[in-house]
């Protein structure tokens, strides 16, 4: 009985009707199926965080919140309110409900019967012209200012109204806002709508019993976000093609009537790939420990539930700093594949402690190979020329047990000095191959594109790539542990500072 939009609001809305109908394909929507959500949804609005909500984030002004209605002898407006948005499938004579509501404007809304009218997002025929009371971040009643043909509003089908009223219970309702996830893979979308609807229903069973003030506060919303993904892609819920990875938004808004805003939130499917991959087969062993180092709450989520006003502050960093990626890969691939803390983090941030010496047993190569080929799109000759000259190092630090040049590698910052370091390590170098060719040496680290050499602009990222390949191999070698306490010995301020751009 349903479909499909191409809309993000009204598509969240569609797939909460197709889950709380306990139904996988919204054309398996039956009308009794629309007539629970609507009873659920009349329950939920009228009273309560349910109530709450209504007022302050997604429908501001509408019969739900009047505060005249829930006077004894005027809450036949509310039921005749609940009809008039929820009901509209099952009510073809509208008399009734708009002789109980009271009002001429509400008249001029029915589009029901009109020709030519037809719903924006379905091409349906068109039930009501609506405002911002009823369908979110569109203007209020009677302004023309961006409407389509100059007339104020927005005709939307019954089916299409009720989905939008079902939209806040499958998303994450956050910070005084909703959260509502679009992806071009319609089954991960599902995902997300299906535990956001198991969780606020879960916080409503709360909300009955502990009397609360309004819906807990998730205020790491893209922690949520990213928890859901990682465990669809781990379950195999997701039927993602193989040839391509879905891409993902996420619109962080609220409807309130002083303070209505916006954020878009986008993960591009190159970071989707990445996630997708990590999370599987060879690479999941690292990225499940990194992702294990990276949690932080406050308080117990249980602890937190006992308030009136609940704040639930379990946040993952690593989740949260995928979504600045690819722009700040650089920092990312820093922070969490060497363990090196930036230290510009607030007081109690996990990455504050992060660390190469005692943290070793993260550092993953093939990880970090990974990263470079699905976020930075690095060249795998690039790649694998860094990975070998890594090894050289490595093997020639451990054979003479140079911590000289293992200090000068990890500490120096200026170019022309850590390219000095290197052609000391060549002239001492004795492998049967040279510790790195010419050619394999421009690659990694110069640039001749205006026709002499000069150092890359990354010259710093391959710097810190073969610091996690270096410290890889002493650590599998066991030969880590002989030298850390070597640099840790190092003034710490100098370990730390910045590195230059």
């Amino acid at each position: 009985m349903l479909k499909l939009t191409g809309f993000p609001l009204p598509d969240v809305g569609i797939l909460t009707l197709t889950a709380m109908a306990g139904k996988a394909d919204p054309a398996a929507v039956t009308r009794d199926d629309l007539d629970a959500a609507a009873d659920y949804l009349e329950k939920f609005y009228t009273k309560g965080i349910g109530k709450s909500l209504a007022a302050g984030v997604v429908f501001p002004n509408s019969g739900f919140v009047q505060a005249a209605f829930d006077k004894p002898e005027l809450q036949y407006k509310r039921l005749a309110w609940a009809n008039f948005v929820l009901r509209g499938h099952q009510n073809l004579e509208l008399g009734p409900i708009l002789n109980d509501l009271e009002k001429k404007e509400y008249r001029s809304m029915v589009l029901r019967g009109v020709q030519g009218a037809f719903c924006a997002f379905t091409g349906d025929p068109a039930y009501l012209r609506v405002s911002r009371d009823m369908l979110p971040m569109i203007n209020g009643r009677g302004i023309m200012n961006f409407s389509p043909m100059g007339e104020a509003g927005m005709p939307v089908s019954d089916v299409v109204l009720l989905a939008i009223h079902a939209l806040p219970l499958g998303c994450v309702i956050t910070q005084g806002a909703l959260l509502a996830v679009e992806s071009d893979d319609l089954a991960l979308m599902f995902d997300f709508v299906k535990v956001n609807l198991e969780t606020n229903r879960r916080f409503i069973h709360l909300a009955n019993q502990n009397d609360y003030e309004k819906f807990p506060n998730l205020s790491s919303y893209k922690t949520r976000l990213m928890d859901v993904l990682v465990s669809s892609f781990l379950q195999g819920e997701s039927k993602q093609e193989t040839y391509r990875a879905p891409s993902l938004n996420a619109y962080h808004f609220s409807n309130n009537g002083t303070s209505a805003r916006i954020a878009i939130y986008a993960l591009p499917s190159s970071t989707l790939q990445f996630v997708r991959t990590a999370s599987q087969g060879e690479y999941a062993s690292a990225w499940r420990q990194i992702i294990q180092r990276g949690w932080i709450e406050e308080k117990p989520e249980a602890v937190e539930l006992e308030e009136k006003a609940p704040k639930l502050t379990r946040r993952n960093f690593i989740y949260e700093d995928l979504f600045d990626l690819p722009e700040d890969a650089r920092r990312f691939l820093r922070t969490y594949f060497l363990r090196h803390p930036l230290q510009k983090f607030k007081r109690g941030d996990p990455r504050n402690d992060y660390s190469p010496f005692t943290e070793t047993d993260l550092i993953s190569w093939n990880l970090t190979a990974l990263f470079l080929k699905r976020i930075l799109n690095m060249q795998e000759n690039r790649i694998n020329q860094i990975r070998n000259l890594g090894d050289r190092l490595a093997q020639y630090i451990q054979e003479r047990d140079d911590r000289r040049l293992l200090k000068d590698i990890y500490f120096e910052r200026q170019y022309w000095r850590f390219r000095a370091v290197l052609l000391r390590a060549m002239y001492g170098y004795t492998g049967s191959e040279p510790l790195v060719t010419f050619d394999g040496y421009a690659q990694i680290f110069e640039s001749f594109e205006e026709g002499q050499g000069a150092e890359r602009a990354d010259w710093n990222l391959a710097r810190d790539l073969l610091l996690i390949r270096i410290f890889e191999r002493l650590h599998a070698e066991g030969y880590w542990s002989t030298v850390k306490e070597t640099l840790q010995s190092e003034d710490a301020e100098e370990a730390l500072k910045p590195v230059t751009e």
